[in-house]
């Protein structure tokens, strides 16, 4: 009798796991389905309504900077909401706006009338695709209990959908795009949920243990703060690197479609990589084969390909990491990741532009580090998230005085602005909200007035 319950019992969980597995490989399924989507429906609505617009560059700029520098913030958030859904259909909500936006300026073609509905449409599609992107991640995270495959899955799709959305782009498109978003994410809240209990998911640790490679247990070592400065250091070099490849390269519309094919099929790849040569022998293979392939990247377009293949390959691999690091704040380490893509991208297509915007931002970090140090502050984890917040806040302030001639006014709503977002970054990390506050003011007042007194000298000089 008791082998015959016991033969039952274990046969039911083996029906558990198995029925708990496929919910995951669905929901992944289905998020990896909507981040190609949510990209291709982005880049198609910019390229339909800024084919005429001269200040396209700004444009852009706006969005990106939306899309990706608030990803640290909108994953801090989602980290601590309970219902999780919200994220999602306001993701969805915000996308849709935006489409409607974008289909309104057409009704007054290239007038400055029609010109009004781009700012709010650019500022409506970088919230939503920066809310669904860290929802996704963090959903997958979670679900999939860090499996570094799931991670590949989900993160892959967005380049073919970028590909896809800008080659094809047209109002049909976007509508459909639109309706197949809201379709999904209404499937997702039906699906069945993945338990959070038990063992259905397969993470790197557990696949790597086979082959002797423990990935250093990155969430319980000291100095995390560290390793996840580190891992945002490898995302830049790799974002850098992925340009490179192809710069300089004419981009016909089959190249295109060629390098969003390759690049999904490279992040797809880098977790069974993983999984079946163990972590360390994976990453060795990926580094030095790309750096092989970059040498020779010009002998022939196919170790270009390999190349390009081979560094997208280390993308689940960083995030796996990112998220061991920051265990139970899957949300905030996929946004630090998307943000760290910025710098690199820039250094890599515009390189005196990132020359302008590290003579600001590197004494900018080191003057508020020695405001800090001068108010006595000796934790490591303010120093590191300074740096971090500066990233975050001085990137894309600066880049909006180049491009934007907005004068005085705008600088001192920008330096107000940054204020308000930094006193909050440090209060998640104080818990204090006045020491937050005498923090954000100080560092920024210093470093804006010493700033300002280096220009007036500067233009001294001038006379």
């Amino acid at each position: 009798m008791f082998y015959v319950s016991f033969l039952c019992t274990f046969a039911e969980k083996t029906m558990d796991d198995r029925q708990q597995a496929t919910n995951i490989r669905r929901l992944i399924g289905v998020n990896a389905l909507l981040h190609f989507l949510v990209d291709g429906l982005c880049i198609c609505c910019l390229y339909l309504t800024t084919a005429q617009c001269a200040d396209i560059v700004v444009t852009y700029m706006t969005y990106n900077v939306l899309a990706f520098l608030t990803q640290p913030f909108t994953g801090w958030w989602i980290d601590k909401i309970q219902h999780k859904h919200w994220v999602l259909l306001g993701a969805v909500v915000l996308l849709t706006l935006a489409v409607l936006t974008a289909s309104l300026s057409t009704q007054f073609d290239a007038s400055a009338t029609g010109k009004v509905f781009l700012w709010p449409m650019t500022i409506l599609l970088g919230i939503g695709n920066s809310l669904f992107h860290v929802w996704g991640g963090k959903l997958t995270a979670v679900h999939s209990k860090n499996d570094i495959r799931a991670l590949g899955v989900f993160v892959s799709t967005g380049a073919f959908g970028l590909a896809i959305g800008g080659l094809c782009a047209s109002w049909s498109l976007l509508y459909v795009f639109l309706l197949s978003i809201c379709v999904l994410a209404f499937m997702t809240q039906t699906l069945p949920s993945p338990s959070l209990e038990g063992g259905s998911g397969i993470s790197a640790h557990e696949d790597t243990n086979e082959h002797g490679n423990n990935p250093l247990h990155l969430g319980r070592v000291r100095g995390g703060s560290v390793l996840l400065l580190l891992i945002m250091l490898i995302v830049a070099g790799r974002s850098f690197a992925g340009e490179a490849f192809t710069s300089g390269i004419t981009k016909g519309p089959v190249f295109i479609l060629t390098l969003g094919a390759v690049s999904m099929a490279g992040k797809m790849a880098g977790g069974w990589f993983v999984k079946g040569l163990g972590m360390w022998k994976a990453v060795v293979l990926m580094v030095v084969g790309a750096l092989v392939c970059f040498v020779g990247k010009n002998l022939h377009v196919a170790i270009l390909l390999a190349g390009l293949f081979l560094v997208n390959c280390t993308m689940p691999v960083t995030l796996y990491w990112a998220n061991a690091t920051l265990k139970g704040r899957e949300g905030l380490a996929f946004g630090l990741l998307a943000a760290a893509l910025i710098p690199g991208y820039l250094l890599a297509s515009d390189r005196p532009l990132v020359f302008m915007l590290l003579t600001t931002l590197v004494p900018t970090i080191l003057i508020e580090l020695g405001v800090l140090w001068f108010l006595k502050e000796r934790r490591k984890k303010v120093f590191l998230s300074s740096i971090v917040v500066n990233v975050l806040t001085n990137v894309p302030l600066n880049l909006l005085v180049n491009h934007l001639d907005g004068g005085w006014g705008f600088i001192l709503g920008g330096e107000v602005v940054v204020f308000i977002v930094e006193a909050l970054w440090y209060f998640y990390f104080t818990r204090s909200i006045k020491q937050a506050l005498i923090y954000s003011f100080l560092c920024n007042a210093i470093s804006f007035l010493i700033g300002l007194l280096f220009w007036l000298i500067y233009l001294q000089t001038l006379v």
